[in-house]
């Protein structure tokens, strides 16, 4: 369910980088635009933080905090589909980490220090920007490829592997953040203050009256039992990641732990810290998951060889077909079932075969998103009577002109 990727960076599919970064991007716009900046600079802040963050606010002018927050939202937009990631990376990051000590002049908890761990996210994203092969970047670099390479990595059987260098250093990042924060709250408690039956009781109690929440956290009052358990539980699944980590094996129980511990602490103390759910998604198995979304059908593609704008549309459903239920023919060698058939023009546009019926062109297309019930949304809008209507005048319109527009005869193809 989740990988340890400090044991083995690679895999057979791009997918969880690309998954990896939407989430990563979606939580940041979240934590970014749920916060009013400008209120930051209206907050006597010395008083609260002391002078050490006084050159963090522009005091004489609150209205370029609103100006960063939404330049920081325009350029995780771009990095969420891996336009300029390296550059995107890097001055999200920058600017992340600036909001997150704006935000330390009145709130130094955990929130606060969420944004300085997504800066340090970003910074490995961008540093192996080219690990990333499913985003726009990956496409827009096939485009220095051959068309004799992207046929051959198209029709190849052999799955290919991708190194994930940024969800490596991530992890073993968290995995160290996570067990620091067990040393500190032993070291904290005196030793094993920490797993006393009191300490979780008490906490419950104050927070039962501080932040009024329901009567069922007061069980533990009753039974202190249960507050040593979960002391014990927080410390075992704290540390538990980082060993998990370096020894190479499954980090999935772990990863659940933690996860129950965060909810654990919403309906305990009344703690919304969801941000842990968030990272703990990062490490998610997309691709097993994505696999598992398959249709359960084999589908035949042919395409046109010689055009190398077809061959590069083509190439993201083959990095997406994880469960390689797509077999991809050229024109040149396409099965005597399919060539002989007088209801197909290979000439004129692409086909999918789905047990014998011909998809052809926008259609195929389509058929080739409906393998994936991951893209669902995306066939229902591309079933739609106007999309459908206006998708397939775009794609005769491509295919008539394309000797025109791109590289499509065999001459000049290479």
């Amino acid at each position: 369910m989740f990988v340890n990727y400090v044991a083995d960076d690679e895999r057979s599919s791009p997918i969880n980088y690309a998954a990896a970064r939407l989430v990563l991007a979606v939580w940041l716009v979240w934590k970014t635009v749920w916060y009013d900046w400008p209120r930051h600079v209206s907050v006597p802040f010395r008083a609260m933080a002391g002078e050490s963050y006084a050159w963090a606010l522009p005091v004489g002018a609150p209205w370029l905090l609103t100006v960063e927050q939404w330049l920081l939202v325009g350029l995780l937009l771009l990095f969420a589909v891996g336009y300029r990631t390296r550059a995107t990376g890097f001055a999200s990051a920058a600017l992340l980490a600036h909001l997150g000590v704006v935000r330390a002049t009145l709130n130094n908890s955990g929130e606060t220090k969420s944004l300085f761990l997504g800066s340090f996210v970003l910074l490995f994203f961008a540093l192996y920007a080219d690990d990333d092969a499913l985003s726009v970047d990956g496409l827009r670099r096939t485009a220095d490829w051959s068309i004799e390479t992207l046929v051959e990595r198209l029709k190849s059987d052999a799955g290919g592997r991708y190194r994930l260098r940024g969800l490596t250093y991530s992890l073993l990042l968290l995995a160290v953040l996570f067990f620091s924060t067990a040393v500190s709250k032993v070291v904290a408690g005196d030793g094993l203050g920490f797993v006393a039956p009191d300490n979780l009781t008490r906490l419950v109690l104050v927070r039962s009256y501080v932040y009024p929440w329901y009567d069922a956290q007061l069980l533990l009052v009753e039974y202190p039992v249960l507050g040593t358990l979960g002391g014990v539980g927080t410390l075992v699944v704290e540390m538990g990641l980082l060993v998990a980590v370096l020894l190479g094996i499954t980090v999935t129980p772990v990863v659940f732990g933690l996860a129950t511990f965060t909810l654990s602490n919403v309906v305990l103390l009344g703690i919304f810290f969801v941000d842990n759910l968030f990272l703990l998604a990062l490490f998610t198995a997309f691709d097993r998951v994505h696999a598992r979304l398959a249709l359960d059908r084999d589908l035949d593609l042919v395409f046109d060889e010689r055009c190398r704008f077809c061959v590069r549309a083509l190439y993201p459903f083959k990095l997406v077909d994880v469960a390689g239920s797509v077999t991809f023919y050229s024109q040149s060698d396409v099965p005597a079932r399919y060539g002989d058939r007088e209801d197909v023009d290979f000439g004129t546009a692409m086909y999918v075969f789905d047990d014998g019926t011909a998809h052809e062109g926008y259609d195929a297309f389509r058929e080739l998103c409906r393998q994936y019930r991951t893209f669902l949304p995306l066939v229902g809008v591309m079933g739609l009577p106007p999309v459908r209507a206006v998708g397939r005048r775009i794609y005769r319109y491509v295919a008539a002109n394309r000797s025109r527009h791109f590289t499509c005869d065999p001459d000049s193809a290479g």
